[in-house]
């Protein structure tokens, strides 16, 4: 007898991706914890190592050597990844909101937001005033001005302002890297009497001395207090001119921290109790430099506190949903610190031992590496088999979502109104009523006709938010692939066991990313079903209108037609990908922004030209959409392999061996496909809200592929022809 899945219970949102979080991530794909679903929230789908980034500066790693991919990461360890900016948290209804995505309910909140750069007010929004982090913004700074001074020999004068462990690496890397530019000069400022401070005076000085061998000016004594775009004001007035300044100083809160309900310390910065719980709320949790720990006020923004945070807020997380005492953080009194000189050597501090050598460098490179290799290099883990299941839940109507979770949902939804729905989702009503009088859908009712058609499939996502607009677009596509316009929908959903609190939310965010999809093509959401089941499922049965003569066919292909196709192909063997935890983030983004894109653009222009055949591309894979349209049509076709759009990281992933799981099944019409043994993955691969493949007469063709591309399909192109023959694909490269 198959046991009963296991219910999730508890929601824990961590935001921001700083090394205690990545370690909490990390532990958790080792031990997962019963009854807990873990959500990472991070601006940046890839971050960069800190420890790193001087060498990178300096030439010494690449940007992947240096960075963690979170989509890979999250998907390999069972951790739902959201890319976005937390803009407000709510305490009280424990709910994070962002700019572009709905709020996250949680139980449980931790916060590793990091810090900002401390700088004077009237320097903040000052274009030449570059602030630490994010550290990826800082490196795109630097490549802009390599770039300008390859283009121009004037003069360049760099100031970075901080002279603590950061300040200085930092310096010596920017300096290495643009050795060869005799017209950059770079001033190091520091307001204390000297460098590295809170560093034995030996460090400080092997710092000073190769400030000065690299002709690199030091200040001490030199605070800024404010200035304008192209000049820095010191203590006692003094004003020093300069092109940029880049801010290296002491740790800022960030504007989060301000939130009703969080206590901070004078400096702004979270308080917690040595179990890193708020001070005031104890389901709010904070680790790395957002915080201050009340038993030690003093204790320095160190990313290796950081880390040994991680392992504690593991195990005090779970200790407190299940009601057990927490454990407190001790942090280390002498720390490793390891630092870049921009050379072969590096600098070693441990207490009072201060050395710089090779060896050194080797030891940092070492611990390095192997931090990052922790975050890249793993094998997916599994459930524990004996974990504890949720009891055997009712079937049938028995298996439906809790009415009140329902209502709730719907009753934050704003689903939108149209005059020609009698009764939609606020009526409460067993089902929809539309007015039947069909001059309100067209401007000729003679020639009107309703079109439907219905869709439905599991989360392919582990967003269900991004999850909801992807399936709600994909629904409406088979209208858009026909010159229908679509009307009203109906929703079944199915969501997996799961507290009330929890499902409550996974719906709201699910019918917010639907909604919003079909919002925007000017479709209403009029009612629809709820069921719980093992896994996250969505789907739609879409009405829509059209004039008949106007009909998109798969039947009207004609010899001589050019074969347009709105969108890349790949989808099917990247999510394939995503699945296992091997589809890298840049991939993924991309990937997702395509199946953004609706396809209701595409039908109008397609329709404006007087196109009559067309289809959309989806679960049968291009091979098996043109092949529907060839024996309708009795035709052949002639395909430029070269021309096809792919997906980025689709070659790499097949070449692997991943490919969806419907991919055998479509490449059975691999006979059907000629001038070739074996043809491309790409022919079969399945596709999830795919594009249109439409035949164009050919003096239309480039008429047709410019308002495409200049209407947001800007992968969009011509891959073959329709000729004379039996219904079977020629394949050609040319």
């Amino acid at each position: 007898m198959q046991s009963a899945p296991i219910s999730i219970q508890k929601h824990i949102l961590l935001l921001g991706a700083g090394n205690a979080h990545l370690r909490f991530v990390k532990m958790f794909g080792m031990r997962p914890l019963p009854g807990l679903a873990v959500t990472l929230v991070s601006e940046a789908p890839v971050i960069p190592y800190s420890a790193m980034v001087p060498g990178h500066i300096a030439g010494a790693y690449s940007w992947d050597e240096i960075t963690i991919d979170l989509v890979r990461l999250c998907r390999a360890v069972n951790v739902r990844f959201v890319a976005a900016r937390a803009t407000g948290l709510d305490a009280v209804k424990r709910k994070v909101t962002f700019a572009t995505r709905p709020e996250l309910s949680y139980d449980v909140l931790s916060l590793g937001l990091g810090s900002s750069t401390d700088r004077p007010a009237s320097l903040r929004n000052v274009p030449s005033s570059w602030p630490l982090r994010p550290l990826a913004s800082l490196l795109e700074r630097l490549d802009a001005l390599e770039q300008r001074l390859r283009q121009s020999n004037e003069p360049f004068h760099l100031a970075i302002v901080g002279g603590g462990a950061s300040g200085c690496e930092l310096t010596l890397a920017i300096r290495k890297r643009f050795a060869n530019f005799a017209n950059l000069r770079l001033t190091l400022l520091q307001g204390n009497a000297r460098l590295l401070p809170y560093f034995p005076e030996k460090t400080a000085t092997i710092f000073a001395t190769l400030m000065g061998e690299r002709g690199i000016t030091v200040r001490v004594s030199a605070r800024v207090t404010g200035g304008d775009e192209r000049t820095l004001e010191l203590n006692g007035g003094e004003r020093l001119a300069c092109d940029a300044v880049l801010w290296a100083t002491h740790a800022a809160p960030t504007e989060l921290l301000r939130s009703p309900g969080l206590r901070v310390n004078d400096a702004g910065f979270l308080l917690v109790h040595d179990t890193l719980q708020s001070i005031t709320d104890p389901a709010i949790f904070g680790t790395g430099d957002c915080i201050s720990i009340e038993s030690h006020p003093d204790l320095l923004k160190n990313g290796v506190y950081a880390v040994r945070e991680g392992a504690v807020l593991f195990d005090n997380i779970w200790r407190f949903v299940n009601d057990q005492p927490l454990t407190p953080f001790q942090p280390q009194r002498v720390c490793l610190c390891l630092m870049s000189t921009a050379d072969e050597s590096a600098v070693f501090n441990y207490g009072p031992l201060v050395w710089r050598g090779r060896l050194a460098r080797w030891l940092k490179d070492r611990i390095d590496r192997a931090w990052i290799d922790k975050f890249t290099k793993f094998i997916p883990m599994t459930q524990d088999a004996n974990e504890e299941s949720v009891q055997m839940r009712c079937g049938g109507c028995g298996n439906k979502i809790s009415s009140d979770v329902l209502s709730a949902v719907l009753k934050r939804i704003d689903v939108g109104d149209d005059p020609r729905v009698v009764l939609g989702c606020a009526a409460g009503e067993d089902a929809s009523v539309h007015r039947a009088r069909p001059e309100l859908f067209g401007d000729d009712p003679a020639r009107l006709v309703e079109v439907q058609t219905v869709d439905y499939f599991k989360a392919f996502v582990d967003d269900p938010y991004l999850f909801g607009r992807i399936a709600a677009l994909n629904a409406v596509s088979d209208l858009y692939a026909m010159n229908a316009r679509p009307f009203s929908a109906l929703a079944i959903a199915t969501l997996p066991y799961a507290r009330g609190p929890v499902q409550e939310g996974m719906l709201y965010e699910l019918l917010s990313g639907a909604v919003q999809s079909l919002r925007q093509l000017g479709v209403i959401l009029t009612g629809g079903h709820t069921t719980e089941g093992n896994e996250l499922a969505l789907g739609f049965a879409v009405t829509g209108f059209a004039e008949e003569d106007r009909l998109f066919q798969k039947s009207k292909l004609k010899p001589g037609d050019v074969l347009i196709l709105t969108k890349p192909l790949g989808s099917g063997a990247l999510l394939a990908a995503w699945m296992r935890g091997e589809c890298s983030a840049v991939w993924f983004q991309a990937l997702i922004q395509h199946m953004l894109n609706a396809n209701d653009r595409a039908g109008a222009i397609l329709a404006r030209h007087g196109v009559s055949a067309c289809t959309d591309v989806t679960g049968f894979g291009l091979a098996g959409h043109l092949l529907e349209m060839l024996d309708a049509s009795k035709v052949g076709a002639r395909l430029n392999a070269a021309h096809v759009p792919i997906y980025q990281g689709f070659p790499e992933v097949v070449n692997r061996g991943i490919v969806s799981s419907l991919h055998r099944d479509n490449a059975k019409m691999s006979c059907r496909v000629d001038d070739t043994p074996t043809p491309p993955a790409w022919l079969f691969d399945p596709q999830t809200s795919g594009g249109l493949i439409a035949g164009v007469r050919p003096e239309m063709a480039d008429q047709v592929l410019r308002d495409l591309i200049a209407s947001g399909y800007e992968k969009a192109a011509i891959v073959g022809e329709v000729i004379e023959g039996p219904a079977a694909i020629r394949l050609v490269a040319y």
